[in-house]
């Protein structure tokens, strides 16, 4: 679900989804109403052992970083039992990163290649960087995640909008249409009229 995906959240119901998910890893959620009611839902994320780890109500749009502390089945729920009639569609994007055990302990890396002093802190300049360029990797991700939502939003919205245009337009057409030929009936039949009316005076 890394690239995320638009769901109808039918009104009183509500739809739950899990992943399994280890510890050290990371759920990156987002969520963005895009129709419906209010254009709102309550989102509630539990653990394994039912502890909640995310519960929130009436929310438009939300995006939050879960980190995992438990090995098992997360359990993400959209909830919309508290609408009686209105139907909810929502984005909804589920990005892990997995933990895969592969951190490096620069520490003891340095003292396995038995480097020189200079050397070592040269390193540690490097691992610094590194470091650097991981957390813009992750704020552009994290971006990225941010801009997919708006876009499925203003794409969802377009269709709409498409979609009541081209009926508004079939019907003013469809209006048209009939009015023009009522205003022909209107004239045939005044034309006849008159006529009628001339013929009955010239047999007189």
């Amino acid at each position: 679900m890394e690239d995320g995906i638009s769901v109808l959240v039918p009104a009183g119901r509500s739809d739950c989804y899990f992943r399994e998910l280890k510890v050290g890893d990371r759920m990156d959620l987002e969520i963005q109403v895009l129709s419906g009611g209010h254009i709102d839902i309550h989102i509630l994320v539990l653990s394994p052992t039912g502890r909640i780890i995310l519960d929130e109500q009436s929310v438009t749009e939300t995006s939050t970083e879960i980190k995992i502390d438990e090995n098992g089945a997360y359990k993400v729920c959209l909830d919309n039992t508290f609408s009686l009639r209105s139907d909810k569609v929502v984005y909804f994007d589920l990005g892990i990163d997995e933990h895969n055990g592969t951190t490096v302990d620069h520490a003891e890396l340095f003292q396995q290649m038995q480097l020189e002093k200079d050397e070592i802190d040269n390193t540690k300049d490097i691992a610094k960087s590194l470091d650097k360029i991981e957390m813009i990797f992750e704020t552009i991700q994290e971006m990225q995640t941010r801009f997919r939502a708006r876009y499925a939003r203003h794409h969802y919205l377009q269709n709409a909008n498409m979609t009541l245009v081209q009926w508004f337009s079939g019907a003013s057409c469809f209006l048209m249409i009939m009015v023009g030929g009522l205003q022909v009936f209107l004239i045939r039949n005044l034309f006849k009229e008159q006529n009628a009316q001339r013929g009955m005076k010239a047999g007189l």
